[in-house]
């Protein structure tokens, strides 16, 4: 049996493993963001032990826009199966300087 198989497998009147049939050829053109960053710096405070403050903000796997209906369109094999889905992180920053 085919792990990780779609629904439509009962509608292609299939018997067997023709999974590897062009059949399940799809478009996988797509647009992605796969990092974005922003960061402010606060400048220096009047104070005789602290600096200057920066916070920063990350995201990795922001968005994905695809017709593609499997996991993930990027897929080096050419075959959508037994494949994790990337996570979206977010990293906060936070770097006080001392005097």
């Amino acid at each position: 049996m085919v792990n990780n198989a779609s629904t439509g497998i009962y509608a292609s009147g299939f018997t067997g493993y023709n999974y590897l049939s062009d059949y399940w050829l799809q478009n996988a053109s797509f647009l992605r963001m796969d990092n974005v960053g922003v960061g402010y710096t606060f400048g220096k405070f009047n104070n005789k032990h602290l600096g200057g403050l920066r916070i920063t903000a990350n995201c990795q796997n922001v968005f994905v826009v695809t017709k593609y209906t499997g996991i993930d369109p990027e897929v080096y094999s050419g075959i959508d199966n037994n494949t994790y889905p990337r996570p979206r992180t977010f990293t906060l920053g936070i770097n006080l300087g001392l005097k």
